[in-house]
């Protein structure tokens, strides 16, 4: 069947959118501060015979080192959003062996895999989703969770293409390139009008089945490039044939009409799909250049601006292949761009040596870093070099929140209001933020504070919540946050003594989240919690 799109020959309108009382003891906390270095000023450096610039998206980008703070006793802890993850090789995905042994690694919180489109709709609308939902199934058993992308070239070494047969013969245009090996393949020109209808459809089809899927992590917006990734031109020997890289790329630009203009529209017009198939799961795009060149970086910057000012929080970003230690200001640009809009991530290569991996803690930890993705084979051979920086990177992994004081009156009258203080600290390099949909971008917004009143047997009686000033989603790591807030209680609370049981709520969700409770005595360590039990209140 071909599927009519709205795509004439890979062009749309340009434009980009302009977005957007009992007390409790403090342990000790050292905090050093490094002063900052500011990086030059960002400016879109896209040129301007070719794009629209809007000089309204521009901010000042400061590369700061990171603030540590540090709480005695302190441990990282694991929310959904934070994590890491091992990759899984195509060739080892029914390797049912090795899964079960990372999931079952303490230092991992899930897997990421990449498969082929072609396993998963082998004809026309007609679906198997067994190779997923085999590795969920594992994963939920194991409560821990799964990065999930779809190719549509570079993945499967012994197949022909990762593009379903019936796409081709349906019309998509395609061309050919080497694989790692040396070897031949095919791969659809993604940009082509019979191809990409195809594509968004199965997209959707995947939305229907697993949007919403509390396992899933994040579905990776692909589909437009290389092996999942933000890449274009098919060319991936190693060493890569710069002969057969250039040629291709001459054919994609003189028979198929790719230019930098085309492929910002394109990669807008692909990451459009995804938000429209899944409506709750997180999705998470690669921040690679569509071509590893000066334009291409150019070209990444529109794309990225598009997605993030028009989705927000819904998409998170990760810097894939990374191979070594280099941390210029072009490759990290748009994480230390966005890092404060939504969650960012590191995807590492087998490549990586000792002497890099000991750089990753602290660029992790500057760039706001929230999860990584490694090799199965690192994490199951146990290399010493990668291990060790893992347990840096996981210390200060996302948000790290650490609740180290909270004070209540001994007593409150029914209906009245009483005063509650607050003392909390972020270890972590990324801020808690809650997504609050607007249209369809997710803002950060904040998590509430929620104060549970149970009786003398444990049933709940009074729900209290509570907005922080700061909010959740501006504490930033390197200082306490402290603030007093004035509780309202019901006046339907009968007279009596109550338990008070305290967490960080998404109250919309009902989700709460682990922080680490350090309100308890100075000797004893701190321990993740998501509901910390704070002692007893009198309603008189």
């Amino acid at each position: 069947m071909i599927r009519p799109v709205s795509f004439l020959s890979g062009v749309l309108a340009t434009g980009i959118l302009v977005g957007q009382c009992t007390a409790y003891s403090l342990p000790a906390v050292a905090i050093a501060k490094p002063a900052p270095k500011e990086w030059v000023k960002y400016l879109n450096p896209i040129p301007q015979k070719n794009y629209s610039v809007n000089k309204a998206q521009d901010r000042a980008i400061k590369k700061k080192g990171f603030k540590t703070l540090t709480v005695a006793g302190a441990r990282p802890v694991q929310n959904d959003e934070l994590g890491v993850f091992a990759t899984i090789k195509y060739a080892d995905i029914n390797n049912g062996e090795m899964l079960d042994k990372l999931l079952a690694d303490p230092i991992l919180d899930g897997v990421a895999i990449t498969l082929p489109w072609k396993d998963l709709e082998p004809g026309d609308d007609k679906y198997d989703w067994s190779k997923i939902d085999k590795i969920l199934e594992a994963a939920k058993a194991k409560n821990k969770f799964v990065i999930i992308r779809v190719s549509s070239a570079g993945i499967d070494n012994t197949a022909e293409s990762d593009t379903p047969d019936w796409v081709f013969e349906a019309g998509a245009k395609s061309l050919t390139f080497k694989d790692t090996e040396g070897k031949e393949h095919k791969a659809p020109v993604f940009w082509d009008s019979v191809y990409l209808p195809q594509w968004a459809h199965f997209i959707e089809e995947m939305g229907k089945k697993y949007d919403g899927n509390k396992t899933i992590h994040s579905i990776g917006i692909t589909g437009g490039g290389i092996q999942g990734r933000t890449l274009v031109v098919p060319e991936l020997s190693e060493p890569l044939d710069k002969v057969a890289y250039k040629a291709t790329e001459d054919k994609l630009k003189t028979e198929h009409g790719m230019s930098q203009r085309q492929l910002v529209e394109h990669w807008k017009y692909v990451a459009d799909i995804f938000p429209k198939a899944f409506k709750q799961t997180r999705l998470n795009f690669d921040i690679d250049p569509p071509t590893p060149n000066r334009a291409g970086q150019d070209s990444l910057d529109e794309i990225s601006d598009y997605i993030i000012y028009r989705y927000g929080q819904r998409v998170f970003l990760t810097r894939m292949s990374i191979n070594n230690a280099k941390h210029g200001f072009d490759q990290y640009r748009v994480l230390l761009k966005f890092h404060n809009d939504t969650f960012t991530g590191y995807q590492f290569t087998e490549n990586m040596n000792a002497a890099a991996w000991a750089a990753m803690p602290k660029f992790a930890a500057d760039d706001g870093v929230s999860f990584v993705e490694v090799p199965a084979k690192v994490v199951i051979e146990k290399d010493e070099a990668a291990m060790a920086a893992l347990a840096k990177i996981r210390e200060h992994l996302g948000y790290q929140l650490v609740a180290q004081k909270v004070q209540l009156p001994e007593a409150v009258t029914a209906g009245d209001s009483f005063k509650a203080s607050f003392v909390f600290a972020n270890l972590g390099a990324a801020t808690a933020a809650r997504p609050q949909r607007e249209l369809d971008r997710d803002i950060n917004s904040s998590y509430k504070v929620q104060f549970e009143l149970q009786d003398q047997n444990g049933k709940p009686r009074a729900i209290l919540l509570h907005t922080p000033e700061p909010p959740t989603h501006l504490w930033r790591a390197g200082k306490e946050i402290a603030w007093d807030g004035d509780i309202k209680t019901s006046k339907q609370l009968k007279p009596g003594k109550y338990k008070v049981v305290f967490s960080l709520i998404d109250a919309d969700a009902k989700r709460k989240i682990d922080v680490l409770n350090a309100t308890g005595e100075k000797s004893s360590a701190p321990e993740p919690q998501s509901e910390i039990v704070l002692g007893d209140l009198t309603v008189q």
